[in-house]
């Protein structure tokens, strides 16, 4: 019997009935790479059936980096042949299709519905879908990317030295992770992100959670800071796991890898820190922060860089126009409190 069995077979059936949607004849696409948790994808396959679809997994060896880093790694003629005609294509690789030529590819035809589920694991996939109430949490994200849509300027700090100001365009979406609507990109519920005005972004960012890639990375012993002015990394500080950060975005040789694409709060009440970025991002009251690519659904200026790299800060305070949304990763906005405390009360 596989491990987590009967709660697995659940929370892969919401999934693909509930989260994406799946309709009969829907040819389902789940690509895994040898890193991945076979279990995960079976399961899931399972569930596409039982709701008419008509599933296949692609296996292929575990590539090295992420994004257009794995492109040299990857058959690319046949992935992108395969994602490009998919109605459904889930991602379960631990070192992530996202941002590679074959995602572009599949995404530029505006018919693939993509969810972006990278290094999904048995016990997680039971926590941050399985047993979270989807109505809850969709709400919840809701009302949090509506309070800041509405911020122009916010403020981010941390009791590790995190202090960062940003401008935010209001004509940008606020992305509510999860709840998919037809074709397009899609992510684990449990985020809520967006792009700020990048050249408004000014300060220090410290990561004291986790950062994914580079691979000797993961949960963060010691802090790393960087110095961001108008959205580029100028400088950055800490110990041995700083100096191995530093060293991996420069061997791209690529002024892009510098840029700050991103920022995120988690508010899946079933994630905990891992070391796997798509929990870990989603761990209760963190902000995150993606370097590099950046996804044409922010309707951003960035665009595609050689890879993207996302850091995650503990205990952050959020403040919206002189407003506070998170103090020291609790939700405190008063149109969130009740939400936040059913959330983490009565997960199921």
């Amino acid at each position: 019997m596989r491990y987590l069995d009967y709660e697995l077979v659940h929370a892969a059936y919401k999934l693909v009935k509930d989260v994406l949607k799946v309709s009969t004849g829907d040819e389902v696409v789940i690509t895994i790479d040898t890193a991945g948790d076979w279990n995960v994808a079976e399961a899931t396959a399972e569930a596409a059936t039982i709701v008419g679809a008509k599933p296949v997994i692609v296996l292929y060896q575990t590539p090295i980096g992420v994004g257009m880093a794995t492109d040299k790694y990857l058959p690319v003629k046949t992935l992108t042949a395969i994602l490009r005609e998919a109605d459904v294509w889930i991602e379960y690789n631990r070192n992530w299709l996202l941002y590679s030529t074959p995602y572009w590819k599949a995404i530029e035809t505006g018919k693939v519905k993509y969810m972006c589920l990278v290094g999904m694991y048995s016990d997680m996939m039971v926590r941050t879908i399985g047993r979270v109430d989807l109505n809850t949490i969709y709400t919840f994200q809701r009302k949090l990317a509506s309070i800041t849509k509405k911020c122009k300027k916010m403020r981010i700090t941390s009791p590790a030295g995190m202090n960062v100001e940003i401008e935010n365009d209001p004509a940008r979406p606020v992305l509510v992770e999860g709840e998919v609507d037809g074709p397009g990109e899609y992510m684990l519920f449990g985020q809520v992100d967006w792009a700020p005005i990048e050249d408004s972004i000014n300060g220090v960012l410290v990561f004291d959670g986790s950062i994914w890639p580079p691979e000797e990375l993961g949960i963060l012993k010691t802090p790393i800071k960087l110095h961001v002015v108008e959205g580029k990394i100028k400088k950055i500080e800490g110990g041995y796991e700083a100096k191995l950060f530093e060293k991996w975005i420069k061997s791209f040789n690529d002024e892009k890898m510098l840029n700050i694409a991103h920022i995120s709060y988690g508010c899946n009440p079933g994630a905990k820190l891992s070391g796997n970025i798509l929990e870990d991002e989603r761990v209760w009251g963190v902000v995150e922060w993606g370097i590099g690519s950046q996804s044409p659904t922010f309707k951003g200026k960035l665009g595609p860089a050689s890879s993207h790299t996302d850091g995650v800060c503990l205990n952050p305070t959020v403040e919206c126009d002189g407003e506070l949304i998170i103090v020291n990763d609790e939700y405190v906005h008063g149109d969130l409190i009740e939400l936040a405390m059913l959330l983490r009360t009565g997960t199921r």
